[in-house]
């Protein structure tokens, strides 16, 4: 037995594997938007588009990025019709408009208002430990820069 599989073997992580043949790493699946160039800077393709992990949205306010996060959550909610969204508000500023410009179904958004970290991280540490890695979940966090700690 190599030393690859002892460790493989000793993990106690279900989701252990050689990196070669992960499915995190391997398989990628793309959502693409309705904006070709959004793709791109998603992806670097143009038949490319939104993958799992992190992105963030930096700008001054009023430039659009909630906006293009919710492009980006539509687009993932319309391919994924099991698909939920999670959307931690601290700052209340985007009304049913902008979810309906968009095409997203509000009965599949899960509404959190938070007034600081510590309640995000808590809340989300228990939702995520009780989903499964299939789950399809669409987190969207609006501005949690804004939230101020003391």
């Amino acid at each position: 037995m190599s030393i690859m599989d002892k460790l493989k073997q000793n993990s106690k992580l279900k989701a252990t594997e050689v990196l070669s043949e992960s499915k995190f790493f391997n398989e990628k699946d793309q959502t693409q938007t309705d904006v070709p160039m959004v793709n791109v800077a998603l992806s670097g393709s143009v038949d490319g588009g939104l993958s799992s992990g992190l992105i963030v949205l930096a700008g001054p306010s009023k430039h659009f990025k909630t906006s293009f996060a919710l492009m980006m959550a539509g687009a993932y909610l319309k391919k994924h019709k099991d698909a939920v969204m999670l959307f931690y508000d601290s700052e209340f500023g985007s009304p049913q408009a902008y979810f309906e410009q968009f095409d997203i179904d509000t009965s599949r958004v899960l509404h959190t208002p938070i007034t600081n970290v510590e309640e995000l991280k808590f809340d989300l540490s228990s939702l995520f430990l009780r989903c499964k890695v299939t789950n399809r979940i669409d987190y969207y966090n609006d501005i949690i820069f804004t939230i101020h700690i003391i």
